[in-house]
């Protein structure tokens, strides 16, 4: 029995070291490691057990079951390693390994120790009978310190147990079974050798079950287990997801079906579950048919449902087919999301008609798809919305863009009309010519007129058509033409509907030409220094405002009237300015050089100076450049300009008088000036236009109001200049009323720079 016994421990011994070293070399996680530690210790004891058991001498012996009992030790040590990162319930602190580790090596020191001394303090070997009549040499007796190196033993295997009982009672169901199975081949061992120790049995059966726990271990840890959780995951995970999900065989039978596939076909499919392969292939086979994915729509009652669906052959290792599955995602809450995405980046918010960009996309479409059809672009847009929004509130405006797009939609009919809200209160129809009614849209403007429910205001809705003969320019192009349509009745209260035209589209042009020559001109030297003399009422020439010429190398000189609106609308005005007032304080340097130091000029500040420039910094830096003193260098303010931002500009305008500029406000009297403003604004001079005695029927109120300015102005401690002087009548009434300084035509129109001091810095000579 002995021989056989021991034969069978030193193969299975073997097996499994060439097993483990086969693992170690194939899987080198964390966990693996650990059961291939096991795997080595487990036979080393399984050996070193033989090995005393086939010994022929006692000394041989006493090692061998030395070596078995430490061995025994360590492959406890790494079963409790493996249990600890198995489980991951605990992680054994440093102390606590040091603790054990000395523990385990003091047993073994003993035990190694014994086999030299006569004294018999762990154990001592003696000739023992199998059973069978052969005699080996087996544990004859124990001393008391074999109980210490039980208590390690039997200490160690509990706290093997301890983590694996915690994880079990832990874990859920489904994974409790792979702890179960490690601690079942722990009990095995543990009974097997409890059976060896209460009875009279020679030889210790339960070594052989280190390797078979070895084996265990490493198959329900690693293979069997894994892929039978792998297995239970999926399968829940198909029963639990909200996907429908169907498998059939390789002969069409339906051998799964999820909960969510029968709810799926009893609500939405038209034939039975198990019959929908067969339905589905319509003729073919299985085996040759390709994985594919399609969309599909249903309708249910009142509802459309969306699904994607998916095909896929399942085939084994030979790549033979074995069956098939089908997956049916619900995509209806994503496609319903989808739309309102799509809606949201296409309409207007407010409104809920098409905004700007996909206004123009849609127009684009429409022209290419129909490029012989004749068009037209209506552009609508409401007067001073901004006073709407300040008076009645944004509540009340946005009440009003949504009733004028309600307005639109009822405007738009017929074929291949589109309409949409460009910005703000710009909207804008894009329809067939032929469909356009004047009438049509002039009672749809009346009926939004009262919309404000206001006797006192009325909404004024302006319209701009443009008949579109360009079919390749951009829609955006289209609606600025509609727009520049309605510039030309901005100021009129009573025409509602302008057409783009020759006109419009010339003066656009010219525009362009303007802008697109300015850059060039200005760098060419093509605007000229001018001045226009400034006299005292004792005709003594006292300075000039600087003005500017463009003399076109083709044209000649072009007017200012076509130029200056043209660069103050687009903001070229301000590079104008500076280069102008560049220029003035060049000259009057120059003068100053010369000795004419009681000179000035005066020089223009736009509106749009106030937005793009530091006024402050600019002239500040100017005069100290060019060393000059601030008075000689007048700075002229339109009242419009002062209007803008009162506050803000009664603050520059007092920086600058502080600094010693003098400040002019010019064309007073013609714009939003006030006694208010007076009242709260200081400057050096008022500049009133003699246009403001030209226009009205009145001449004689005219006079009278003309009387009290400068009266006032006196009295403030103001200049009073007075431009656009033309007659000796002008003189004589605008000297008798207190005027200080004449500016006009009367004596001398504005000149070049140097006919203007020939003609009054010569005399000085």
């Amino acid at each position: 029995m002995r021989n056989v016994y021991t034969t069978l421990l030193l193969i299975f011994a073997v097996a499994i070291l060439i097993c483990s070293y086969v693992i170690s070399k194939k899987d080198k996680t964390e966990l693996t490691k650990a059961i291939c530690y096991i795997m080595i210790a487990a036979p080393l004891t399984m050996a070193a057990y033989a090995a005393a058991l086939l010994a022929t001498d006692l000394m041989f012996a006493q090692v061998m079951y030395a070596v078995y009992y430490t061995v025994s030790d360590i492959l406890l040590i790494n079963m409790l390693v493996y249990a600890l990162k198995y489980t991951k319930v605990y992680e054994m602190r440093k102390w606590q390994k040091i603790f054990l580790l000395t523990v385990v090596a003091i047993d073994g020191a003993l035990l190694i120790v014994n086999v030299f001394t006569e004294n018999v303090f762990i154990f001592n070997c003696g000739k023992i009978d199998d059973g069978s009549g052969t005699m080996f040499y087996g544990i004859a007796e124990r001393g008391g310190l074999y109980n210490f190196h039980r208590t390690i033993i039997y200490a160690m295997v509990v706290l093997v147990v301890i983590p694996l009982v915690v994880k079990i009672k832990r874990s859920p169901a489904m994974y409790r079974k792979k702890f179960w199975l490690t601690l079942a081949s722990l009990i095995i061992i543990i009974a097997a050798n409890v059976v060896y120790v209460v009875t009279d049995i020679s030889i210790d059966f339960s070594v052989a079950t280190y390797g078979i726990m070895a084996v265990a271990i490493y198959y329900f840890n690693v293979i069997y287990v894994p892929q039978g959780l792998v297995e239970g995951l999926l399968s829940s995970s198909i029963k639990n997801m909200d996907d429908s999900v169907i498998c059939f065989d390789v002969d069409g039978n339906c051998v799964y079906a999820n909960s969510v596939a029968y709810a799926f076909f009893k609500t939405v499919e038209g034939v039975p579950i198990t019959s929908y392969l067969n339905e589905w292939l319509t003729g073919r086979k299985l085996s040759e048919t390709s994985d594919t994915e399609w969309k599909e729509s249903h309708e249910i009652g009142t509802l459309t449902m969306h699904y994607s669906k998916q095909f896929k052959r399942l085939c084994d290792a030979d790549g033979r087919c074995v069956g098939c599955f089908f997956k049916f995602h619900d995509e209806t809450e994503d496609v319903k999301r989808l739309e309102i995405e799509r809606y949201r980046a296409t309409h207007d918010r407010l409104t809920g008609i098409y905004n700007r960009d996909y206004f123009y996309e849609r127009v684009n479409e429409t022209v290419r798809k129909n490029p012989d059809a004749e068009y037209c672009m209506v552009c609508s847009d409401i007067k001073d919305f901004k006073l709407v929004n300040d008076i009645f509130g944004i509540n009340k405006g946005d009440e009003i863009l949504t009733a004028i797009a309600k307005a639109m939609m009822n405007l738009s009919t017929g074929k291949d009309t589109i309409y949409g809200r460009l910005s703000g209160d710009r909207f804008a129809i894009f329809m067939q010519r032929r469909l356009f009614r004047k009438e049509i849209f002039l009672n749809a403007i009346d009926s939004l007129s009262n919309l404000l429910g206001s006797t006192t205001y009325k909404l004024h809705v302006q319209v701009g058509v443009y008949d579109i003969v360009d079919k390749d320019i951009e829609p955006s192009v289209m609606c600025d033409r509609a727009y520049m349509a309605i510039t030309t009745i901005k100021s009129s209260l009573t025409t509602i509907i302008a057409h783009y035209n020759d006109d419009i589209r010339e003066a656009t042009l010219e525009e362009q030409k303007v802008t697109g020559e300015f850059s060039e001109a200005l760098g060419a030297g093509q605007f000229c220094f001018y001045l226009q003399p400034q006299v005292s009422v004792k005709e003594k020439v006292l300075g000039g405002e600087a003005l500017v010429r463009w003399i076109h190398p083709e044209r000649g000189l072009v007017p200012p009237n076509d130029f200056i609106p043209v660069l103050e609308r687009t903001g070229f005005i301000c590079r104008l300015d500076m280069y102008t007032w560049e220029l003035a304080c060049q000259k009057l340097r120059e003068w100053h050089d010369k000795g004419y130091t009681d000179y000035h000029i005066s020089v223009n500040i736009s509106p749009k100076d106030f937005y793009f420039t530091d006024v402050y910094k600019t002239f500040t830096e100017l005069v100290e450049r060019y060393k000059i003193p601030p008075k000689s260098l007048r700075l002229e303010i339109t009242e419009t300009a002062i209007m803008t931002d009162f506050k803000k500009q009664a603050v520059l305008i007092q920086r600058l008088r502080e600094y010693g500029f003098c400040v002019e406000m010019d064309d007073f009297g013609s714009g939003y000036s006030s006694l208010n403003m007076l009242k709260d604004m200081s400057v050096d001079t008022l500049k009133v236009d003699m246009e403001f005695l030209r226009k009205t029927e009145n001449p004689e109120r005219t006079r009278t109001i003309l009387k009290m300015i400068v009266s006032l102005s006196k009295q403030l401690g103001m200049e009073v200049i007075t431009e656009g002087v033309e007659t000796k009548e002008h003189v004589d009434f605008l000297t008798e009323i207190g005027t200080d300084v004449f500016q006009g035509y009367y004596f001398a129109k504005p000149m070049p720079v140097s006919e203007f001091e020939k003609r009054y810095l010569a005399d000085l000579n």
